[in-house]
């Protein structure tokens, strides 16, 4: 009896499925554990929850094209106590790199308060979550470094130049009022790999008087841009009690010399 070619080929890419499979499986898997608990104080109660868990991440290169498949272990520990407003919050973030075969290779480690993350594209985004007067905090990093670029109250605004990750340009806006309620808030532009310019935005306005900010060629309002080529935008950041901020980006830089600011606000320079 004569076995039809298309038959055969089936058959053969499914053992080669099966044999990368069997690899897999085969290789010792990640494995943690979750807890919950309760700390009983004299005065008062602490809830303690450490919850870990694993995800798979294809992360793009330069080019566009895939670099590297990850696998990253997350631990959030959060503690809530009695009388106490909010949940502090720890997070330790392990990133390796998926190997043909499934292989590992260590890549790195992250460690801050947080108190939840996610993966953003090529970024890694550490919340902190905000309580009473104090504004949530975004922190931004490199996924496939670890290296911390933004700190942010308001989800990041992106600009496109159109082509790959390196033509997106990234707009982030805040302070971090959980360890210093009297810095001034940061204005921070550049790429998912480093912030290019960083400005303080001086003014008495209080650390929860948290603006909106926006981008925008005209006069619409909004979250992100698609432009052809690095051409000029502005950031405009609204105050809620109504102070707006109109600063320019011209050829891929901010110009604070051009910046339209009421009275009361400058912008400095950070290094």
């Amino acid at each position: 009896m004569k076995i039809p070619i298309a038959l055969l080929i089936a058959a053969l890419l499914i053992l080669q499925n099966s044999d990368s499979k069997n690899k897999w499986q085969n290789k010792s898997p990640f494995r943690a554990e979750s807890s919950a608990y309760v700390i009983e104080g004299k005065e008062a109660w602490t809830f303690v929850t450490e919850n870990r868990s694993f995800r798979f991440e294809e992360v793009l290169g330069d080019k566009g094209t895939y670099e590297a498949l990850m696998v990253t272990e997350e631990t959030y520990h959060n503690e809530r106590t009695d009388g106490i407003e909010g949940m502090r919050g720890t997070a330790t973030v392990k990133a390796w790199d998926v190997k043909p075969g499934g292989q590992r290779e260590y890549r790195w480690t992250l460690q801050a308060k947080g108190n939840e993350g996610e993966i953003q594209d090529r970024l890694f985004r550490l919340t902190e979550w905000g309580c009473c007067d104090l504004p949530t905090v975004y922190s931004y990093y490199n996924i496939l470094s670890a290296k911390k670029l933004y700190i942010s109250n308001r989800e990041l605004l992106r600009v496109w130049y159109g082509g790959g990750p390196l033509n997106e340009r990234l707009i982030g806006f805040g302070y971090s009022v959980m360890d210093k309620e009297s810095q001034y808030p940061q204005l921070q532009y550049g790429t998912d790999k480093n912030v290019l310019q960083r400005f303080s935005v001086k003014s008495s306005a209080e650390y929860y008087e948290v603006p909106q900010i926006f981008v925008s060629t005209n006069t619409k309002l909004e979250n992100s841009l698609l432009l052809d080529s690095p051409s000029a935008f502005w950031i405009v950041l609204k105050y809620p009690g109504g102070s707006e901020l109109r600063i320019p980006v011209d050829a891929d830089a901010i110009h604070p010399e051009r910046a339209v600011l009421p009275k009361g606000y400058s912008l400095r320079l950070e290094k």
